[in-house]
């Protein structure tokens, strides 16, 4: 199998690579292909292959160059996996359709019914392609199949894991994409609703690992389905819909669940009469969460619907004057707030604007990330109106405290100053972040290379060492490889995998690049043929240097 040929985090980026349809200007012959991925880059790709085995890969990205087969390698791989099976299907599709053809109807009928009358799916299929009424029978039977999907993948104790997780989606999707679509083309609309919304709610009460993301595919498409549903309906069957969104926006759908029944109620329903009903549900909602003592949802939950209730106003055409008074009422959510401090600076209210961002700051002072919004606006509004003052405090309150270590702000508060004045400053900034992370990046930024080597050779990957080796190659090429050689051999000390190996491989022919990095590298080899001679994998990739 060419997975074999890949690490595995390598093989999942391919495949994202693959996924994104990022593979393109593929030519074919008979004993190579040849392919562009457009990455961070373009990169181009040549697959060798004789007799359908791979014989050499090739790509002319970084990663590649140091001797490793790459993620760029694996998405074309993938997407010829993919041509390949799509051929086949054609194929396949094809000789069906002459089997089917050239068969006796008499057998053919026979056959139907021997096949449906067992499995309730493809019955429920054909009935759709027949165009027939869905009856209350069929219904029970669309939601015993769904209910099988879940049994079939949950096991006994209820929990979906990694492993069956893609599967369990795959088979949702195809509920989805087929039976209910089925629906929608046959304009079987509140059936398709019913049970759109009876996969929605078992998904979101579904104990999983979610890791992909795959509750949110499923809730992306019923998304979809619910809008053309809404697009197509009759005012008495919209009516049925947004009674049941209302009912389920009260805390019976799983929190993350309840933001897409949010937006689709908000984002329609435009007709007087729910208009109306939104603001009076709205007006519940904001009471209830003001009752609310968790701080996070009060923050988040409560602003939200505040800012739903100044869009429906907006809609209904209420003044601006009571759409601000109302905006007074509940600055104390981060949302409100913001939103009233844009409608000040569109205004030229810049007084108004700033007192609310200055209360901001003091009033959130325990969510770091509120206070540097707030801050870098302010440091934004007073560079605007010429308050140069204020603009350089709130500047340097930024880069040591709110947002440290961030370089677009460095570079900010380096252009104010002359490069005299400056040499001072960055003492400051540097003595300040001294135990910051990200010291490095200033740094570099400053060509400190002297104070960069310490952080480099001090860390405890060769994460930073690789990021910066260019530039410090030349200068401390001993200091380099020493810090190489301590990783190689820490990393050797215990049995691994065969991929770990290839990763120590991997360094070790970057540190055959420095002056007398052969030697080094030819020494190390030497001894680990004695050391760990019983490592045959080991062993193996060494012999590939």
């Amino acid at each position: 199998m060419w997975e074999d040929l890949f690490q595995s985090h390598i093989l999942g980026r391919g495949l994202d690579y693959f996924i994104r349809n990022l593979v393109g200007n593929v030519y074919i012959k008979e004993d190579s292909i040849k392919a562009t991925v457009y990455g961070t880059k373009e990169y181009n790709v040549e697959i060798v292959q004789k007799e359908e085995e791979i014989i050499n890969l090739i790509c002319n990205c970084p990663y590649a160059a140091s001797g490793n087969n790459c993620k760029h390698m694996a998405a074309v791989l993938f997407y010829l996996e993919g041509e390949s099976k799509a051929l086949l299907n054609r194929d396949r599709e094809e000789n069906i359709n002459k089997l089917v053809e050239n068969a006796d109807m008499a057998i053919v009928k026979g056959f139907l019914i021997e096949v449906i009358k067992d499995d309730e799916r493809l019955l429920n299929r054909f009935k759709s392609k027949l165009k027939l009424d869905i009856s209350p029978e069929d219904m029970k039977r669309y939601k015993n199949q769904i209910d099988s999907i879940f049994r079939k993948y949950a096991g006994r104790h209820d929990f979906i894991d990694y492993k069956n997780a893609w599967g369990f989606i795959s088979e949702l999707e195809g509920t989805l994409d087929d039976d209910i679509q089925a629906m929608l083309d046959n304009n079987e609309l509140e059936e398709a609703f019913e049970l759109t919304n009876y996969i929605f709610i078992k998904v979101g009460n579904q104990d999983m690992d979610d890791s992909d993301g795959g509750t949110g595919q499923i809730a992306d498409r019923c998304l979809e389905i619910w809008q053309e549903i809404l697009d197509n309906c009759s005012i008495e069957l919209k009516r049925k819909i947004y009674k049941w969104f209302t009912d389920h926006l009260d805390g019976s759908v799983i929190d993350y669940m309840e933001e897409y029944i949010e937006e689709i109620l908000f984002d329609n329903f435009k007709e007087e009469e729910f208009m109306e009903k939104k603001l009076v549900f709205l007006d519940n909602k904001i009471k209830e969460y003001k009752k609310v003592t968790d701080q996070w949802q009060y923050r988040y939950s409560l602003g939200g619907m505040v800012l739903r209730r100044i869009d429906i106003m907006k809609e209904s055409g209420v003044s601006q004057s009571k759409i601000e008074e109302y905006c007074k009422e509940n600055l104390e959510t981060s949302g409100v707030r913001q939103y009233y401090i844009d409608s000040c600076i569109t205004r030229k209210e810049y007084d108004t604007a700033i007192r609310l961002l200055k209360e901001g700051k003091d009033r959130e002072k325990s969510w770091p990330g509120s206070v540097a919004n707030y801050s870098t606006q302010l440091k934004d509004l007073y560079k605007q109106i010429g308050e140069h003052k204020s603009y350089e405090g709130e500047l340097w309150s930024l880069v040591l405290h709110y947002k440290e270590g961030d370089i677009e702000l460095y570079k900010e508060l380096k252009s104010i100053y002359t490069e005299g004045e400056w040499l001072e400053k960055r003492e400051i900034i540097f003595d300040k972040l001294s135990s910051y992370r990200g010291m490095d990046r200033l740094y570099a930024l400053e060509g400190l290379y002297d104070r960069l080597i310490d952080l480099v050779v001090a860390s405890q990957d060769l994460y930073m060492l690789m990021e910066y080796e260019e530039i410090l190659k030349d200068i401390y090429p001993k200091e380099l490889l020493s810090k190489y050689e301590k990783k190689v051999r820490a990393m050797a000390i215990n049995t691994a995998s065969r991929a770990h190996y290839r990763d120590i491989v991997s360094i070790l022919r970057r540190m055959r690049k420095y002056p007398e990095g052969n030697e080094k590298v030819m020494e190390i080899v030497s001894e680990w043929k004695q050391r760990y001679k019983n490592r045959p994998a080991m062993m193996d990739e060494l012999s590939k240097l």
